[in-house]
């Protein structure tokens, strides 16, 4: 009877359980093992790839270096890197061919079933024998993926790559890592798609899988197993090598999302908008408008348009769809980051949340959540400002203003607040500016050429000085001289003749006579006599000349010969009067001036006589008083070169009023008197000469040339002007264009519109003119045009001053004290000098011009002899006259040969009517300071103060000022006039044009002059805002950075357009090429040489950067290491264009100084700096200023934050100080510079530093080598470090210990929290400057003793130990609380519950690492109001109805237990089914 219970059956069923979980764990095992063995496989097909691409880039490097630099430099660096090399050089040609076929004949059978086909140098296979992926690297057709070092999106680290020391294996190049971003940036387009994909997937997956299981997971996975994914990592490693390449792989990947998403998303909007629109409008008239059949086609046209047309947030709303878009399908979002990554904590607000989580669909969210927040600032601000700023662009470049009818709101809002101030030309039509620049040239010309003549008759004069017994004294021109020239010069004879102004000389009997008297009553030698007449004669000719012009312009309303007279009277009577009361030009009286009592009674006379005739009685003696108070304020006018003063009205209507006068208002434009009207003070010639001899009239040889000579060339120059503004309106107009002028009201308004204030409707246009209206009409006076335009017409482009700029005390205050110490600091230092001259050499190189160095070096040597010849000043000598006037020659032609070949005088005056030179952007800047305060007349009085060889020695650093920037200018303007010439002459040759097509020379010339006045900084171009700027507090030569970026883009903007002309292409890309040079190649370049010579990588020079003072910061730096010593050049100081590359090398140093913060933030930080550093000349303190700021505002305090003196310092000692900073900072010249060398020069130190002669040398060059103390540099920090210790330890007391009651119990906990954060940036920062010590070679041990000197050997080895130690609450102020609170009976702001708080967020951050995320988030240790307390749920009803959470279930290791061992046997159960009973005992005793 068989048991019911079969002890045999137990027996086989346990025994067959054992072995099926035998064969689970074997089979696990196996799996287990097959995947690291595919993971291995994988791990080395990656490796295998990378070395191919290591090597392909490797081949390549050496190829360049080879070519660049020849085979004996390449096998030179070669044996430096391998010892064992073989060198071809030392064996014969056919040794090394033997050596080469031998090494290719081994590799044959290398690799089993290889042979070498030497015919094609292939590898061949046999069949079948060849490697396959499968054998090689363990791939399938079907790959399974492998779940080991999984990157999640966004998510990559620091990449470090090492320099070896030879060039063709060193650091990632610039055009190596643009290449890689490219690449990575454009696969990451199509993977940023699936990446989106794959993280919807997860997010919607709810089977809580962790997040190595997640699809993107396994999407990353089996990407990085692909050919492509390996390619992309390493183009992404070669790309986040440098600042540019990270650059490029964002723009890469945002510009392909908007070009494969974005722009459709903003086309669809738009055009959902457009149908709403119209659905809308059909609504609102109760019908559709039907579109077939319809005959009123014209109408529903304008209706379809209508409803077509988008409001601009219609317009926003599609570019911010777009940007959105872009941002949702953008890969590399993490690694990119957004602007809020930069303003607020991990995961708040637009910041991305980088803490990856353990699920896949809670990692899911977050990268989406991430996605949304990048994806909303691409819809705003990113992508809108991009679009934004290309239409503010378009409208300023586009021309569209000129086109009054195109022009829309948004065009003139642009127009009148953006780029008018911004301009050159301000309000003015290009037109209209040109013009004015061309009248303020011809000005300017004919004030050299009256200096011109003077210097002649200086000469004259001295060699008479000299020679003469008893006419004449060394000084100079004598009274006597000067009278006899006066006599004859005012009776030389001018003509007409066929409607032309000629000379026609002086009568023979006064030749005679004035020869006569010079030679025998004066004993000058007859050569001289004869140079004096000739030099008259010259005079006169140039006379003619400027009246030939207006004659020319047929605006005379008399004819020529009435003309000439009018003009000799003008000559007689006006021009050739001087005032003695206003010493050398003054515009205020001299106290040393005492007219006679008689001539003062005559006036005082004629004050009686005007007031009786008014009815009213002034007293002799009171008529008299009246009279001293006129000597004592007259003032010249500058513009009318005649006193004017003020005086109490004498009638009735007047009553009290004062009455400014201005005696040019009695004398016509050709010189005859004009009385005042009835009642007016001056009624005769008598009256008139009285007040003359008042204020001590007299004539002057000098002065009659001079004043003669430019105010004819000035009345020339404004009927040149007039008439090209009414030419070059009426073909604007032609054009349809706006014009400038309008013959009628009501076409100005039409043409302007109606937010434009025109011009007194009742009388047009009145522009000034110095001819009388009897004589000349202005052709442009009666027409109509705007405000703007006719303040222009009449004053030309000079600004106004503000309100408060007019006002006496500020100019004194400010205005006078910043352009005298700001001349001092530029025309008074011989750095400066040296330094302007040298920083223009590289003008040559930005036009382009340097390319006929190379082509044409004669040229370029003779043009710099013909510059240096045309220069002002003559110092070294008189320059030649050059061309003779135009007229005397054959042809324009042989004219301009002539003026370019001869150069000289001629040429200059040719340059200063093209506006070319005399424009020396700083120098214009502090003159046109110091002229807008010439109404105080305080410099005068100082000018007047000083010595005759003190002015001579000012006047010529001024002038050599000019002259150092004029070389250049002139040096440029014959090569572009070289080339131009040659561009047209090659197109002549080749048929491109015909000779009758062919400029002649004089206008290929002016083209030249053009290049070079938009091109090179020049000052008249700068804009009205930054002219004005100059007057403000606020600046430092404000002119030079702002044409810097104006010529900058002129450039560029003329390259391109060259570019496209068929006869200037050549020119184009020469000048295309040399800005790119400039700015893209000599300072990384020069940097390049630096780090070669002298043995500096990439992160060496960035920690040389921490040790620079603070304006060298964002420098572009040469680094120097020199006999143990570090150095540097700053080269941005002398580089002419660092204005536009500096702000770049901010962005790229910010992205190079954390290799691991995203770019955009990166960006931001750098933008920031580079924005700063850019408008840091416009609103940073004017030295003066600034001086005043450190005394009084910052209480002996620099801006810098050194002290001037020490709070405790006595009175005395405070006073001798300030004087002495003030001195420094103040005083004119290159005094600290100076210091330096003579430091130098004699082997002493300036507070412990010592200074190379050499070094200092090459600073005037701005080239010099800036020696840095390390040792010293870290003391600082540690000073630095503990003085923001102290301050941020007061950020936790803030506001607490008033006595007034905390409200906020969070608020210690809130100043405790942000107090340890600002801790941490200060410890990072100085762990910076530790790492950065020991990469630039200072020793653990040699760091340690500086800190331990400084009482710091515990904050070094915490900063050594990348440790925090957090700030805690001292028992001191425990106690001050809690006195506090005792005295004023508040609550304890420090109770137990906070002080728990606090200890334990101490205790966290004793665990935080430096430069690692802040470990504190706020919310989780605020306190928090308590809940009220609910009675308890008995019934346990607040649970009714609702099912029990989950419990989790334990989770079970599968690998872990097959590993575990059987505690008997101590074997596993995979030993145990697997080994032999030999074996088990083996392994179970093991």
């Amino acid at each position: 009877m068989p048991f019911g219970f079969d002890p045999r059956k137990l027996v086989e069923d346990e025994q067959k359980l054992k072995k099926e979980e035998v064969v689970e764990a074997v089979d696990k095992q196996l799996s287990y093992d097959e995947e690291v063995e595919r993971g291995e496989a994988n791990i080395r097909k990656q490796s295998n790839i990378k070395n191919a691409l290591d090597s392909v880039s490797q081949i390549v490097r050496e190829f360049k270096y080879r070519k660049k630099y020849g085979d004996d430099a390449y096998y030179d660096e070669k044996l430096k890197h391998d010892p064992d090399f073989r060198d071809p050089r030392n064996y014969t040609e056919e040794e090394n061919k033997q050596y080469y076929r031998d090494e290719i004949a081994s590799m044959e059978g290398m690799l089993s079933g290889a042979k070498l086909d030497f015919e094609t140098y292939d590898t061949v296979w046999d069949k079948g024998k060849g490697p396959t992926l499968e054998s090689e690297y363990g791939d399938k057709k079907e790959k399974e993926t492998f779940k080991d070092n999984i990157v999640l999106a966004g998510a990559t680290g620091p990449m470090k790559v090492s320099s070896k020391g030879i060039p063709f294996e060193s650091e990632v190049g610039i055009t190596e890592s643009i290449y890689g971003a490219v690449l990575s940036g454009g696969i990451k387009i199509p993977k940023g798609f699936a990446n989106l994909g794959a993280m919807v997937m997860d997010w919607a997956d709810d089977r809580n899988l962790p997040v190595d299981k997640g699809r993107v997971a396994q999407l990353e996975n089996w990407w990085e197993q692909t050919f492509i994914g390996q390619v992309e990592k390493y183009a992404e490693e070669k790309a986040r090598e440098t600042a540019v390449g990270k650059i490029t792989e964002t723009l890469v990947q945002l510009y392909g999302g908007w070009k494969a998403a974005g722009k459709y998303a903003d086309q669809l909007t738009t055009t959902a908008f457009k149908m709403y629109n119209k659905a809308i409008n059909g609504i609102k008239q109760g019908k559709y408008v039907k579109t077939a059949g319809n005959k009123e086609g014209y109408k529903l046209a304008q209706e379809v348009s209508k409803w077509n047309r988008l409001s601009g947030k219609q317009k926003f709303a599609g570019v911010f769809v777009g940007g959105a878009v872009t941002g949702g399908v953008v890969y590399d979002a993490e690694n990119i980051g957004t602007f809020g990554d930069l303003f607020f904590e991990e995961g708040e607000l637009t910041a991305l949340d980088r803490d990856g989580r353990e699920s896949a669909q809670e990692d899911a969210t977050r990268m989406l959540y991430n996605k949304l927040k990048f994806a909303g600032e691409m819809g705003f601000p990113i992508i809108p400002a991009i679009v934004g700023a290309g239409k503010v662009g378009k409208s300023i470049t586009s021309g569209v203003m000129q086109r009054a009818a195109n022009a829309s709101k948004f065009d003139k809002f642009v127009d009148k607040y953006v780029a008018r101030p911004l301009r050159s030309r301000g309000p003015f039509p290009e037109e209209e500016f040109q013009a004015i620049q061309r009248l303020e040239g011809k000005k300017s010309s004919a004030n050299l050429m009256a200096t011109d003549y003077l210097r002649n008759f200086d000469e004259i004069i001295k060699r008479i000085s000299k020679y003469s017994q008893s006419a004449a004294d060394k000084s100079g021109m004598t009274n006597e001289l000067s009278d006899l020239i006066v006599n004859t010069i005012l009776k030389g004879k001018l003509g007409v003749s066929g409607n032309k102004v000629v000379v026609k000389g002086f009568e023979p009997k006064m030749i005679d006579d004035f020869y006569s008297a010079l030679t025998k009553k004066l004993n000058v030698s007859k050569a001289d006599a004869l140079k004096l007449v000739e030099e008259l004669s010259n005079v006169h000719g140039s006379w003619a000349d400027f009246l030939n012009v207006v004659v020319k312009g047929k605006n005379l309303n008399v004819s020529a010969k009435e003309f000439v007279n009018i003009m000799k009277e003008r000559i007689r009577d006006t021009l050739s009067n001087e005032y003695k009361i206003f010493k050398d030009n003054g515009l205020r009286p001299v106290s040393e001036y005492a007219p006679s009592n008689d001539v003062m009674k005559e006036v005082a006379d004629i004050f009686v006589r005007s007031a009786k005739a008014n009815r009213k009685k002034l007293n002799p003696d009171d008529a008299m008083l009246v009279v001293k108070d006129i000597i004592k304020n007259v003032q010249l006018d500058p513009n009318t070169a005649t006193p004017i003063f003020k005086y109490e009205a004498a009638d009735f209507a007047k009553e009290k009023a004062l009455i400014t006068k201005n005696i040019a208002d009695n004398i016509t434009g050709g010189g005859k008197f004009k009385p005042d009207k009835k009642g007016g003070l001056i009624q005769t010639k008598k009256d008139l000469d009285a007040f003359q001899n008042l204020f001590g009239n007299y004539k002057n040889a000098n002065k009659i040339i001079s004043n003669v000579t430019t105010d004819l060339a000035e009345i020339a120059a404004r009927d040149r002007f007039y008439n090209v503004i009414k030419t070059a309106s009426d073909d604007m107009i032609k054009r349809g264009e706006k014009g400038i002028v309008y013959p009628t009201y009501n076409a100005a308004r039409k043409a302007f519109g109606l937010d434009e204030k025109l011009v007194d409707a009742s009388r047009g246009l009145q522009l000034p003119q110095k001819l009388g209206e009897k004589a000349y009409t202005v052709p442009i006076n009666g027409m109509y045009t705007t405000e703007a335009i006719a303040q222009g017409l009449k004053f030309g482009a000079l600004n106004s001053l503000g309100s408060i700029t007019k006002n006496a005390a500020y100019q004194y205050a400010v205005m006078i004290p910043k352009g005298l110490i700001q001349a001092g600091k530029t025309v008074g230092g011989p750095f400066t000098h040296s330094r302007n001259f040298s920083s223009g050499a590289v003008t040559t190189v930005s036009l382009g011009n340097i390319s006929l160095a190379l082509t044409n070096p004669l040229f370029v040597l003779k043009s710099m002899k013909s510059a240096f010849n045309t220069l002002q000043p003559q110092i070294l000598y008189r320059n030649k006259p050059g061309a003779r006037p135009m007229l005397e020659y054959k042809s324009i032609d042989d004219y301009s040969n002539a003026l370019r070949g001869e150069a000289g005088q001629s040429l200059y005056r040719f340059l200063l009517d093209e506006g070319m030179v005399n424009a020396s952007a700083i120098y214009r800047d502090v003159i046109g300071l110091i002229e807008d305060t010439a109404k105080t007349g305080f410099l005068q009085k100082m000018w007047r103060k000083l010595g005759n060889k003190t002015q001579k020695f000012l006047k010529g650093a001024q002038d050599m000022y000019i002259a150092e920037d004029d070389i250049w200018k002139i040096f440029n303007f014959f090569a572009e006039d070289f080339k131009i010439n040659r561009a047209y002459q090659a197109a002549l040759k080749a048929g491109t044009l015909t000779k009758n097509q062919l400029p002649n020379r004089l206008e290929i010339m002016k083209m030249a002059t053009k290049n070079v006045r938009e091109m090179l900084p020049n000052y008249a171009y700068v804009s009205e805002l930054v002219q004005a700027s100059r007057r403000s507090p606020l600046g430092n030569f404000v002119s030079w950075p702002a044409e810097i970026i104006r010529t900058s883009n002129n450039i560029m903007a003329g390259a391109k357009r060259e570019i496209k002309d068929p006869i200037l292409k050549r020119i184009g890309w020469e000048r295309a090429a040399g800005f790119a040079t400039t700015v893209g190649i000599i300072g990384p370049a020069a940097v390049w040489g630096g780090m070669q010579a002298y043995g500096f990588t990439k992160d060496k020079l960035m920690a040389l950067r921490e040790f620079v003072p603070w304006f060298s910061e964002d420098s572009t730096l040469i680094p120097v290491y020199e006999d143990g010593k570090y150095k540097y050049i700053d080269f941005s100081r002398a580089f002419f264009y660092d204005t536009v590359t500096n702000p770049i090398q901010a962005m790229f140093t910010e992205l190079n100084r954390d290799e691991d913060r995203p770019v955009i933030p990166a960006m931001t930080m750098g933008l920031v700096k580079a924005f700063a550093r850019l408008v840091e000349p416009f609103v940073s303190e004017s030295i003066w200023i600034g001086g005043v700021l450190d005394i009084y505002a910052r209480k002996g305090q620099t801006k810098q934050g050194s002290r001037i003196w020490n709070e405790r310092d006595s009175e005395g000692d405070k006073i001798f100080k300030t004087f002495k900073h003030l001195a420094k900072l103040y005083t004119p010249g290159s005094q600290v510079q100076m210091q330096r060398l003579y430091s130098a020069i004699r082997g002493t130190t300036i507070k412990g530093t010592e200074y190379e002669v050499t070094d200092e040398l090459l600073g005037l060059i701005g080239l010099r080598k800036a020696p840095l103390d390390i040792e010293r540099s870290m003391e600082i920090f540690i000073g630095n470090f503990l003085k923001a210790e102290r301050d941020e330890r007061k950020l936790i007391y803030a506001g607490t210990l008033t006595g007034d009651p905390i409200k906020d119990d969070n608020k210690i906990i809130k100043q405790y929290i942000f107090a340890n954060k600002q801790r941490l940036e200060t410890f990072n920062k100085m762990r910076r400057q530790y790492d950065a010590a020991r990469v630039l070679g200072y020793s653990k041990k040699k760091i340690r003793q500086i800190f331990e000197d400084r009482g710091q050997g515990s904050l070094f080895r915490l900063i050594s130990r990348n440790k925090f130690k957090p700030l805690g609450i001292t028992e001191g102020m425990e106690q001050a609380y809690e006195r506090i609170s005792d005295k004023y009976g508040i609550k304890n702001p420090l109770s137990r519950r906070i002080k728990r708080k606090l200890e334990k967020i101490e205790k966290k951050l004793q665990r935080q690492k430096l430069n690692k995320d802040f470990r504190i988030e706020e919310e989780r240790y605020l306190i928090s109001e308590a809940p009220m307390m609910n009675a308890p749920d008995i019934m346990g009803t607040q649970n009714k109805g609702q099912p029990l959470a989950k419990t989790p279930m334990p989770i079970v290791n599968n690998a872990q237990m097959t590993m575990a061992k059987n505690p008997q046997t101590n074997l596993t159960r995979t030993e145990e089914a697997l080994l032999s009973p030999s074996e088990k005992i083996i392994a179970g005793r093991t």
